[in-house]
């Protein structure tokens, strides 16, 4: 994969837009403190599983209200959290290993402009080891799930956040506008991840192992969520006016596949495990993705987009207004 051009001096056009010593300093205050703040420095979580307590909650599963799921008997609904709760797991390793760590690797190896200083190049290496920490945790809870509840054979197809991204990225000739598409994906998802483990990390009412997971989980997700802002005010300036265009016009996109409900993942899994009336319910779930973008708070995306200056363009509203979001 080539680098991205270079941009003139003022290229970006937003120079104002963001403070970039201001952007820097708080980099190296997050690089600095990942010694005292990072799980993966810390002692590790006690894995002990409660097999009288349910492994997710039933709120989360897309079709918990549908009266075909509720005549469920008790013992297939609580394989169906179980399997909801591997699901979860996997999609966060699907966001670790597929999208955010291939794009750490894009800015170290110089693909992403304005990234290049140590300070910047030290902490996404912070994060890659995160990321790391995250894939073992998430592994070693699954991996119980499925011994203690008899779902090793379970398997998981790819999610739709990354079948999205990849379709997106094929559409494009152009190495830098694959890294941009990757890049705004990740910083989506980034930025959502800790909304998406907030509700289990301190859930009282499921499996103590998998609340404790979740929640260690989020705890480095925080930060990453502040990191990849600062990061996008880095290096979106460092732009040309051509990436800067291609960007604000990628960025509303993975707002969308994030909240997909991943119905797809849900009918092959509930295929395996034999639940009767299954491809009922999950087309009976299908209009329900036409709101999902709804149920997420995106006004962080909005501030960002603010801060570096992607709405002060018509072009940059335009392409949040063609997905529904009002700008």
């Amino acid at each position: 994969m080539t680098t991205m051009s270079a941009p003139a001096i003022g290229a970006g056009g937003h120079e104002a837009a963001c403070d970039q010593s201001e952007t820097r300093n708080l980099l190296q205050r997050i690089g600095d403190g990942w010694i005292r703040r990072a799980k993966v420095r810390r002692e590790p979580i006690e894995l002990c599983f409660d097999a009288a307590r349910d492994d997710f909650l039933e709120e989360r599963l897309p079709f918990h209200t549908h009266p075909g799921y509720r005549a469920l008997d008790s013992a297939t609904r609580t394989r169906i959290l179980s399997a909801g709760w591997i699901i979860y797991n996997e999609k966060t390793v699907a966001i670790e290993s597929a999208i955010v760590s291939p794009s750490c690797y894009d800015a170290l190896d110089g693909r992403i402009p304005g990234l290049q200083p140590e300070t910047i190049r030290h902490i996404v290496c912070e994060t890659l080891v995160d990321e790391a920490y995250h894939l073992l945790l998430v592994a070693n809870a699954n991996r119980l799930t499925r011994t203690h509840r008899g779902l090793d054979d379970l398997r998981i197809p790819t999610f739709n956040l990354v079948r999205f991204m990849n379709r997106e990225k094929a559409a494009y000739a152009e190495d830098w506008q694959k890294t941009l598409v990757h890049l705004a994906t990740s910083v989506v998802s980034e930025i959502f991840v800790s909304d998406y483990l907030h509700q289990l990390s301190d859930c009282p009412h499921i499996q103590p192992m998998n609340t404790a997971t979740v929640a260690a989980h989020r705890h480095d997700e925080l930060a990453h969520s502040k990191i990849f802002t600062l990061l996008t005010e880095t290096f979106y300036p460092a732009l040309s006016p051509r990436e800067q265009a291609f960007f604000a016009d990628m960025l509303p996109k993975p707002i969308g596949w994030f909240a997909d409900l991943e119905l797809d993942i849900w009918a092959s899994v509930l295929d395996q495990l034999g639940v009767p009336g299954a491809a009922g319910i999950i087309a009976d779930c299908r209009p329900l993705n036409l709101a999902a973008r709804s149920r997420l708070d995106y006004s962080r995306i909005l501030g960002l987009s603010r801060d570096v200056g992607i709405l002060d363009t018509a072009a940059g509203r335009d392409s949040f207004a063609a997905h529904g979001i009002a700008a």
